[in-house]
């Protein structure tokens, strides 16, 4: 969605016309699905082995019709996205200046921005995880323009497990957690994987009566975005508190929990797991994915 969540003092919209709006988009997908594809095609390009670099990673951009994040692929050009994360979420997020030599898990890398941000900072493997195919192809595009090597992998935070993917020195978790239905399950699976630190970010929703108290607010059909409603965002589930995001991560196992910021855009929280590992890939004698 193209407007980020913002907090409404408005009445919560009825259920009814939240599903109604709901049915509506997938109605006008239905009317053309028979004739769409999942992904954009890319024209051939003429004498594409005479032209330049460069010119082939705008075209494979120009390609896209939707990029999420601006990431910078060389001096002066840049992916189109609609958010930029370098001016509103990296000073905000808590990415540690060094990462040199650690193991850091991206869950929701979208186009890669912290993906490849962390390999900038020094880590020596940064994999991506995203639930969207055609996020994972806009990294990949990325990726090559930049020649990095970070992965990302087509994989819902769900599937997250050691044996699988390994365990990891930073998990990022940004952006993610109000999208789930499930997210109680899906930080117990970060657990599972997290060796060392959690970065954790998400929009919340404040109740001043209920402060002190974990609380959460469903969303069964999505929620309005923007300043009046007047975009509409199917994917969020749950908005959650301060002191409810804070209780969840206490009661998978993680510790040390710190607030790095509490204000409602952005809020972020620290954890750490209980038990400080080395971030170490998957064991492929045991035959992990057999």
């Amino acid at each position: 969605m193209r407007n980020p969540l913002r907090r409404r003092s408005q009445p919560p919209w009825p259920w009814s016309e939240l599903k109604e709006r709901k049915q509506r988009m997938s109605e006008e997908f239905a009317a053309s699905a028979a004739s769409a594809r999942m992904t954009s095609p890319i024209e051939p390009m003429e004498n594409h082995l005479e032209a330049s670099v460069a010119s082939w990673i705008e075209r494979q951009v120009a390609a896209e019709p939707y990029w999420f994040q601006k990431i910078e692929l060389w001096p002066g050009y840049s992916s189109p996205g609609w958010s930029d994360p370098a001016v509103e979420k990296l000073p905000y997020y808590g990415l540690p200046d060094n990462l040199t030599g650690m193991r850091v898990l991206d869950i929701g890398c979208a186009e890669g921005f912290f993906s490849f941000e962390a390999e900038r900072r020094g880590a020596r493997e940064i994999i991506g995880i995203d639930s969207f195919p055609d996020s994972v192809k806009r990294f990949n595009i990325l990726k090559a323009a930049r020649q990095s090597n970070a992965v990302a992998f087509l994989m819902n935070v769900y599937d997250l497990e050691p044996r699988r993917l390994g365990t990891f020195d930073l998990v990022l978790f940004y952006g993610v957690f109000y999208h789930l239905k499930h997210p109680q399950l899906a930080l117990e699976r970060i657990r599972s994987v997290c060796s060392g630190t959690l970065l954790f970010q998400t929009h919340i929703q404040e109740e001043p009566s209920l402060a002190e108290a974990p609380w959460a607010q469903f969303y069964p059909h999505g929620m309005p975005s923007g300043s009046a409603g007047e975009e509409f965002d199917p994917t969020v589930f749950w908005l959650f508190n301060p002191a409810c995001c804070a209780a969840m991560l206490d009661h998978v196992g993680f510790v040390e929990l710190e607030f790095l910021s509490t204000s409602p855009d952005p809020f972020v929280m620290r954890a750490r797991s209980p038990e400080v590992s080395p971030g170490t890939p998957p064991d492929q004698a045991q035959a992990p994915w057999c």
